[in-house]
């Protein structure tokens, strides 16, 4: 199943470990009985689908020429750089820290294309260890007329596999995969100015990050 069609209230990416969770939790607690070992495992399975949720989202603000956040997080830092990943030009980057309690669901920015560039399987270590980049990542490229933008998901420690759907067309706001707990880099090109501030929350698909100044 695509992530595009992924609209159940719990994402597929958790009925891996929560179907099976479900199953033995039923029988534990059938065994057993309620007692504080079932409270304890009963309190984790919520928590792991709270993790897993997949809740609907229409953003208020987008307009023409507007860029969703594709991750729901805290925007740690934004930087101008000379040579962006995107094309080796001038650029921006915004960087979102996303943590448990956060959605995970992907969602796209922009109208566009796409594609995954990279993905490289990895290790699960602390994002501030000093062995992040032993971790596992992703470049997400979404490419449309008006110019294309760069995601680079980094996965953090005690998570769970990056997923994605198939590439191809996708509409702003849409879903593409899932990320729990993690570091976003989000490019943006030389023709786009950044509507965020260091320190705001963003909600993936809702929040606008920034505007590309020119349409087509």
């Amino acid at each position: 199943m695509s992530p595009r069609l992924d609209t159940m209230i719990i994402s597929r990416y958790g009925w891996d470990i929560l179907v099976p969770f479900a199953i033995f939790l039923v029988f534990v607690l059938l065994f057993i009985g309620f007692t504080f070992f079932t409270l304890i495992l009963s309190a984790l399975f919520l928590f792991l689908v709270y993790m897993h949720r997949n809740p609907e989202r229409i953003s208020n603000y987008s307009q023409e020429g507007s860029i969703l956040s594709p991750i729901d997080g805290r925007v740690k830092t934004i930087i101008s750089i000379e040579q962006s990943p995107i094309d080796g030009k001038p650029g921006f980057e915004v960087i979102i820290e996303s943590a448990y309690i956060d959605t995970a669901v992907l969602r796209s920015p922009i109208d566009s294309k796409m594609s995954i560039d990279k993905l490289r399987r990895g290790a699960m270590l602390p994002l501030h260890s000093g062995y992040e980049n032993l971790n596992e990542t992703a470049d997400i490229r979404f490419s449309s007329k008006v110019g294309d933008i760069l995601v680079r998901h980094l996965l953090g420690s005690w998570a769970r596999p990056l997923g994605f759907g198939i590439e191809g067309k996708v509409l702003q706001g849409q879903r593409y995969g899932f990320m729990l707990n993690g570091t976003s880099c989000v490019y943006l090109p030389s023709n786009s100015r950044v509507a965020v501030k260091e320190g705001m929350f963003l909600s993936a698909g809702e929040s606008v990050i920034g505007f590309f100044s020119e349409t087509v």
